[in-house]
């Protein structure tokens, strides 16, 4: 049997951790947010209900649909990305009490903290697929979607968040959210668009330096 190490497991923590720092710092913006993070604001400000809870009980309807679209029985695995999503929750909950917020910032200081969030998001989603650990729900989900399609991942991010934008007005309409306009804003376009070219931006060079600190670690 193929020993697994301890480097693979501390890099898929890093990577996410990578993604609640994500969203963290998005929420600190006065941008809006991404389709899916805006859908779970809704229900965090409107039932509400901490991140640590809502993020694993999305994380079960997300990859039910992913079974589903991939006509897959459920298994051991089927249960992972709910600890992955109740882990992300733990450190959102935690990480907002300490970034700080930028949403009376200027405009530009605004966009700094969404490209950052851009970048960890995307190196965060890369160290995770180079691990080859099971994806968090919802880029399960996608990743379901694209492969039923016959689309690259990202193409599979794009439909992913037009469909939780659509879920988005729908929940914003029922906790009667239209002021905060469901939490949505520049982000939601720019994230949707934005995010997979960034994911295979950063793939080969982040692989490059992983695979080649690994040979190295061989050769010793």
């Amino acid at each position: 049997m193929k020993r697994i190490g301890y480097k693979k497991p501390l890099l898929y923590l890093l990577g996410l951790t990578m993604l609640g720092l994500t969203v963290t710092l998005i929420q600190k913006t006065n941008l809006g947010m991404s389709s899916w993070d805006a859908l779970n604001r809704n229900f965090y400000e409107g039932v509400p209900i901490e991140y640590k809870y809502l993020t694993p009980i999305f994380a079960f309807i997300l990859i039910s649909f992913a079974y589903l679209i991939e006509w897959k029985k459920p298994d051991w695995l089927f249960l992972f990305p709910l600890f992955v999503s109740f882990y992300i929750g733990f450190v959102i909950d935690l990480l907002l009490k300490v970034i700080p917020s930028v949403v009376d910032a200027n405009l530009a200081i605004n966009l700094l903290y969404l490209l950052f969030a851009l970048t960890v998001c995307a190196v965060g989603l890369n160290l995770i697929i180079y691990c080859q650990f099971p994806l968090p729900a919802l880029d399960a989900f996608c990743n379901a979607l694209a492969k039923r399609l016959k689309l690259s991942f990202g193409k599979g991010k794009l439909i992913g968040e037009i469909i939780a934008l659509g879920l988005t007005v729908i929940a914003g309409l029922a906790f009667h959210h239209q002021e905060q306009w469901f939490f949505i804003g520049p982000t939601t376009i720019i994230f949707a668009v934005t995010i997979g070219l960034f994911v295979d931006l950063f793939k080969k060079p982040i692989f490059a330096i992983l695979e080649v600190k690994h040979d190295n670690r061989d050769l010793r």
